[in-house]
């Protein structure tokens, strides 16, 4: 088979086969169809950017219904690429690649071919990155090895993102999981741990980004940490980036609360300060033996970066490797880092990188979220969808939203006048009533109902059970 020459490789030309790009495409022009192509990759699996518009041509066509072929394709060029073929000899280029075609029966090997002179491309453009970073000396070798392996991960999973699933196995998957439902069984989501959340919610699902939003002091950090603690004490791995606290600050409230869970109480703030008396240390030092068991693990402040949470999360799960679904909590999703410039364009990289971590690796995220302060100024402060701040496309991407609120917060700064009787009396009695109330709005569930689960919170001890 000769080889239609316009572009003569170097010892320093990156891995390619002008020849299988050009059999390949003159297959398709004589009726093989485009799939091949598009299941390992599309067009950018040809190295020679006039060929690759060429596949995208024949796809246009080929989705349109209409025949591809040598002349349809000649008829479809745009004029920059018609310009661009002219070089290569014009529209009899077409014919020259249908005579070099190979047979159709070699077409979906030829494509994984190329696919693979791609995939040795995109490693040598990753150390090229990598060079460069480190040339320049404004990175850590540590940041630079972890975007490496950040785009080996995802390198190495392309091939299997992009194969269809049949009807069949897709009905399959949804009766196991089903069937796994019916006995109780939740192998492929984690539930949150809070019984009355979790008779609205069935757990948090393999893939199902959440957002749990709230103003500050409604409770969002000591909700999460409750539902990462409790996945935890039921087998899951956790993995917690919290951006906004230190993991020993995190460390400091799963004490508190697992003191309150075996009867001796004490506020983490005392036990920062080391303000507590013998028996509340000796229950502290058993709550600290059986907290640091727990399989969690906290990523630092590094891996804020959006390009690099999804590499800190894997080698995280790597090192607690296990057999129930894993939870990832991201305290809160604004603080993460992109290289967007407008809040806009930082925010829906925001989202895509949750909701592509979620689908990634296989494991439900709940990302916390700030809410405007705009709701401040209503009589109900309850949250709305609507308050979700700077996060349309957060809240599109998501797969359920949740809210926290504490009208109790709100009724203390409320307080009328003493000299007011009815008004403060009225006021005592619904402060009374709203006295370590917590709502977990359930605003949003792709899967489910919309309802609200009320227990009871006391933030001291970041304690959450039930009414």
């Amino acid at each position: 088979m000769n080889q239609v020459n316009h572009i003569q490789p170097t010892n320093e030309a990156p891995p390619h086969s002008i020849e299988a790009e050009q059999q390949l495409l003159g297959a398709i022009m004589v009726g093989f169809s485009t799939t091949a192509v598009t299941a390992v990759g599309g067009a950018d699996i040809f190295y020679d950017p006039v060929h690759a518009e060429l596949f995208q041509v024949c796809l246009g066509l080929e989705k349109n219904g209409r025949t591809v072929s040598p002349v349809t394709v000649a008829a479809s060029l745009s004029d920059s690429l018609l310009e661009r073929l002219g070089e290569l000899g014009g529209k009899g280029y077409l014919a020259r690649l249908t005579g070099a075609s190979v047979a159709s029966s070699m077409a979906a090997e030829y494509a994984k071919i190329l696919a693979e002179a791609k995939a040795k491309r995109d490693l040598i453009a990753i150390m090229d990155r990598a060079r460069d970073g480190i040339s320049q000396g404004d990175l850590l070798a540590s940041d630079i090895a972890a975007q490496m392996e950040g785009a080996f991960g995802a390198l190495s999973q392309s091939e299997t993102a992009v194969k269809p699933t049949s009807m069949m196995a897709a009905v399959t998957g949804a009766m196991k999981q089903a069937n796994n439902a019916h006995k109780g069984e939740r192998v492929d989501s984690v539930a949150s741990g809070i019984n009355a959340l979790d008779q609205i919610i069935p757990g948090f699902g393999v893939g199902e980004l959440w957002l749990l939003g709230g103003r500050p002091s409604m409770g969002k950090t000591a909700v999460a940490l409750s539902m990462g603690l409790n996945a935890a004490r039921a087998g899951h791995p956790v993995v917690i980036a919290s951006l906004e606290m230190t993991p020993e600050a995190m460390a400091l409230r799963a004490l508190s609360e697992q003191t309150a869970r075996i009867n001796r109480p004490t506020p983490y703030s005392d036990i920062r300060r080391g303000h507590y008396d013998d028996n509340q240390e000796e229950a502290l030092f058993n709550a600290a033996r059986q907290v640091a068991e727990l399989p969690i693990t906290f990523l630092p402040r590094q891996y804020q970066d959006t390009s690099l949470l999804q590499v800190g999360v894997k080698q995280s799960l790597r090192q607690m490797a296990g057999e129930k679904t894993p939870l990832v909590l991201v305290d809160y999703a604004q603080l993460l880092k992109t290289k967007a410039r407008t809040r806009y364009e930082q925010v829906t990289e925001i989202s895509l990188a949750l909701k592509g971590l979620a689908m990634d690796l296989g494991v439900p995220v709940v990302a916390l979220s700030q809410l405007s302060r705009t709701l401040e100024q209503r009589d109900d402060k309850r949250p709305l969808m609507s308050d979700l701040r700077e996060s349309g496309q957060l809240e599109q991407d998501a797969d359920g939203v949740m809210f926290c609120f504490r009208h109790e917060y709100y009724l203390e700064r409320e307080e009328p006048s003493i000299e007011k009787l009815d008004k403060h009396a009225a006021w005592s009695a619904a402060l009374e009533a709203a006295k370590s109330h917590l709502e977990i709005i359930v605003a949003k569930q792709r899967q489910g109902r919309i309802a609200t689960a009320h227990v009871m919170f006391d933030p001291a001890v970041n304690r959450i059970w039930e009414r």
